[in-house]
């Protein structure tokens, strides 16, 4: 019984060592994982970037009264004029931008009460703006077809003088300086470093006035032009 024992316990214990020396010997295969394509890189929207313009156009003014001796009269007749300026600015990649803009706006022909008004108008602005692409109503990209809203504030140093077919008294002009604000609305095209657009602006002058025997006083004016533009980026 001993010897059956023993002999039970001999084999068990060689298979084991069998096992593990097999077990040693077997040549396990490393896991493959599936190859992961590259990841592309991500687009982070165009960098800011400093910007020169030049602006040109063509304007229609109306004012909301005009003053004359003490009296309101309507405006019969609008004027005619035109204006051009320089300004500078920065994009900030997003769609956003914002610049400062110096115009030389010049109008004549605004009349009322047979009152006709002559304007010169310097006018500074600060405006920001919100550019979007007319593809994806996305921020604007480099290339292709965008539009653009913007509005602006500053102030307008203003010279007048006014004439009357028959009252000499209303020859001298006068300077003033008033608030003036802005809003845009246009369409542009994208050319990388140039940008060239065209676009609607409404120009609010709070007033301008002669002075001498009899005082003209244009109250809330607006120039309503159609503004073409270019503007240089600097990458």
């Amino acid at each position: 019984m001993m010897l059956k024992w023993t002999m039970a316990a001999s084999l068990a214990v060689a298979t084991m060592f069998g096992s593990s020396v097999l077990a040693a010997d077997m040549i396990v295969p490393e896991p493959e994982y599936p190859e992961y394509p590259e990841l592309p890189e991500v687009d982070y929207g165009l960098g800011g970037s400093f910007y020169l313009r030049g602006s040109v156009a063509g304007n229609a003014l109306w004012a909301r009264n005009v003053v004359i001796c003490c009296t309101d009269y309507g405006v019969t007749d609008m004027g005619w004029g035109y204006s051009y300026g320089v300004g500078a600015g920065y994009e900030f990649g997003d769609g956003w931008r914002t610049d400062l803009t110096f115009d030389m706006l010049h109008n004549s022909g605004l009349t009322a009460n047979g009152y006709t008004a002559t304007l010169r108008s310097t006018v500074a602005l600060a405006n920001v703006y919100y550019d979007f692409s007319l593809d994806g109503l996305g921020h604007s990209a480099e290339g292709g077809w965008t539009g653009y809203v913007g509005a602006g504030l500053g102030k307008a140093w203003s010279y007048t003088s006014a004439t009357h077919a028959t009252n000499p008294d209303l020859v001298e002009g006068a300077g003033a300086r008033s608030w003036a604000g802005a809003g845009m609305i246009g369409v542009g095209y994208d050319m990388g470093n140039m940008v060239a657009d065209v676009g609607y602006r409404a120009l609010w002058l709070k007033g301008f006035s002669t002075s001498g025997g009899t005082d003209f006083w244009a109250q809330d004016a607006i120039a309503h032009e159609i503004r073409a533009s270019l503007r240089y980026r600097f990458h």
